[in-house]
């Protein structure tokens, strides 16, 4: 006697589900239409069909946004820094002018030097 097959098993999805990791998500929704049409479609077609509808789920919690003044904040401190201040002394006075802790402009400099860093990136290609 043999082992019964779990139930995620399907001989279906297998051609599906390989289509969909090469990244040939077109193939992948040819099978699945054709094996709808023909209404022979088991458990497992049908989830993976219900998830290339639906997408993938939203992430939880809030959007994550900019740090306040970082457009402001990230010029001031290279200015500083160009005009020979050290490091801690311009976080520290950029902290007590924009009224942010020093992890804020921490946070603002690197934002701002990942959007110069994306710009430059997008006008060479």
């Amino acid at each position: 006697m043999m082992a019964k097959l779990p139930d995620a098993f399907s001989l279906q999805a297998i051609p599906i589900q390989t289509a969909i990791s090469e990244g040939r998500t077109e193939d992948a929704k040819t099978l699945i239409v054709a094996i709808l049409s023909e209404g022979r479609a088991d458990k497992a077609v049908q989830r993976i069909a219900a998830s290339m509808i639906k997408g993938p789920k939203a992430k939880r919690g809030r959007k994550t946004s900019l740090p306040r003044h970082w457009l402001d904040i990230g010029p001031d401190f290279h200015s500083m820094r160009e005009n020979g201040k050290r490091y801690e002394d311009a976080l520290r006075e950029l902290a007590k002018r924009y009224g942010y802790s020093e992890t804020h402009i921490r946070k603002a400099v690197a934002v701002y030097d990942q959007a110069i860093e994306d710009a430059a990136e997008a006008s060479r290609s």
